[in-house]
């Protein structure tokens, strides 16, 4: 992937000259992220020689007050790895749904992949030759939100929207609830009649596009809040993709660590960190409220922090308050020796995750070093 920060006087000028500039090269922009007035856009890929021209044709739009090239500072997810049953049903869901026109819904909680789930379903679909746009709906302006998307015209010049723009292809709209409810509204007229008129503008523009939504809270709690319109909701939930958080895809932490930490030792330029099986107990027993990102970052951290060949659970640097214990099934054909095993187990897991050495640990739980050190390998704990 390929970034390129803009710093500009107006965005409202600027993007559409950007994208203008943008359709002249057949550039197709990935991703567009836009911050105060900074313009982000993320390629797939682009060679020296066209990031040069790039920036040579950008230097003439007199609003643009800095454009650069920066180096992407994280590994961006350009894979799904997955192989839970949970997974594999959302898998199933994507194909069939990639190859629909419709409307596509994308929820789950933050960091849980969802802008990774659009790209893979427009990939799949039969667009995939044509441009992909990603809008993160929570940085448009509600004053610029119009402009932006549909475009606008003044002082004899015609600016194009996103939508334009995209012509063919797909845009995503992450966090569509963070629209404003009167672009709320907007957007639900151009579900419905595929045309929208350019602000300031008569004649309507038709144009063949799929829209994908994403949400970090389920829509119909919005609606019940007042922040989504019922009428937009409706429109919206047709195909819905629901993606699991992190903590329900226990069987993928092992494959995503590994994934993640040949990615991560690549970039910081080291060979790829051992760890064993307590430091993948470690990651198991963390609940991941930040999901795939922050899975993403705890590693960095331990694969930056660690002083030799393998990695230590203390450079996770994870809250000890949000380490849970494994749920206790009440099994009935279980005798009580058996439960009280089993809590056990996942009472030293827990613990041996903030004490690692069995001598503390001990001391922790006020029992002498010879029983914790028994229990642990009976448990196959610390292996």
């Amino acid at each position: 992937m390929t970034q390129l920060r803009i710093e500009c006087t107006d965005k409202l000028i600027t993007l559409p000259q950007i994208l203008h500039v943008l359709a002249e090269n057949k550039q197709t922009v990935q991703h567009i992220n836009l911050t105060d007035e900074v313009i982000q856009l993320r390629f797939l890929r682009l060679t020296e020689n066209e990031q040069a021209e790039l920036l040579k044709q950008l230097q003439v739009i007199p609003s643009i007050t800095q454009a650069s090239f920066i180096k992407q500072t994280t590994v961006l997810f350009d894979q799904i790895i997955a192989q839970s049953h949970k997974m594999q049903v959302v898998f199933e869901q994507q194909k069939k749904f990639a190859q629909l026109d419709a409307p596509l819904l994308i929820q789950g909680e933050t960091g849980t992949g969802k802008d990774l789930f659009a790209k893979a379903c427009h990939d799949l679909s039969n667009r995939r030759d044509y441009k992909f746009i990603a809008i993160n709906c929570a940085g448009l302006p509600a004053d610029d939100a119009e402009s932006e998307m549909f475009g606008h015209s003044g002082q004899g010049k015609q600016n194009i929207g996103f939508f334009e723009y995209a012509n063919g292809g797909t845009v995503l709209l992450d966090s569509v609830a963070e629209l404003s409810l009167s672009m709320q509204a907007k957007l639900l007229r151009f579900l419905n009649d595929g045309s929208f008129r350019r602000v300031g503008e008569d004649k309507e523009i038709s144009v063949d596009v799929r829209v994908i939504c994403t949400s970090q809270k389920p829509l119909v709690a919005l609606v019940s809040e007042g922040k989504m319109r019922e009428d937009l909701y409706h429109r919206l939930n047709v195909l819905t993709l629901e993606l699991p958080p992190l903590r329900e895809r226990q069987g993928d932490l092992p494959l995503l660590a590994d994934y993640f930490i040949k990615q991560i030792s690549q970039q910081l330029a080291i060979d790829k960190p051992n760890y064993d099986n307590t430091f993948l107990q470690a990651l198991q027993l963390y609940h991941w409220p930040g999901n795939l990102r922050e899975l993403y970052n705890a590693l960095f951290r331990a694969c930056s922090l660690s002083s030799g060949d393998n990695l230590a659970i203390q450079d996770l640097k994870l809250p000890s308050t949000l380490l849970k214990f494994d749920e206790i099934e009440l099994d009935e054909s279980k005798s009580l020796e058996e439960l009280v095993n089993r809590f056990e187990a996942s009472l030293l897991r827990r613990f041996y995750v903030e004490y690692p050495s069995t001598r503390k640990l001990a001391q922790r739980l006020g029992i002498s070093h010879t029983a914790v050190a028994n229990k642990l390998r009976a448990y196959g704990i610390g292996k």
